[in-house]
This record gives structure tokens, sequence and C-alpha cells, in this order.
């Protein structure tokens, strides 16, 4: 299964101030991706 997640910097997992993204493992789609065993697609703008 692949989930598609759609949406602004919290999806791409942006840090505000610092200006680089948090680890894949501490993304909500990282998390999402470790519970459901599915492959999720970050499409972040």
């Amino acid at each position: 299964m692949r989930i598609l997640c759609y949406g602004d910097s919290n999806t791409w997992g942006y840090i505000p101030g610092v200006g680089t993204r948090y680890k894949k493992e501490e993304r909500w789609t990282g998390i999402l991706e470790s519970l459901t065993k599915a492959e999720v697609i970050e499409e972040g703008i």
C-alpha cells in the first residue's frame, strides 16, 4: 500500500527559524509510515 501526503511545509517537515527539515523518523509522515508499514510519499511544498 502507498499513501500520498500532499501538503505544506508541515508535510515537508520544515523546521521554522532554521530552514532545514526534521529527520525522516521525526516527521509525522515518517511516523505514519512506521505505524502503518505502508510506503508514504511526501509531497510538501
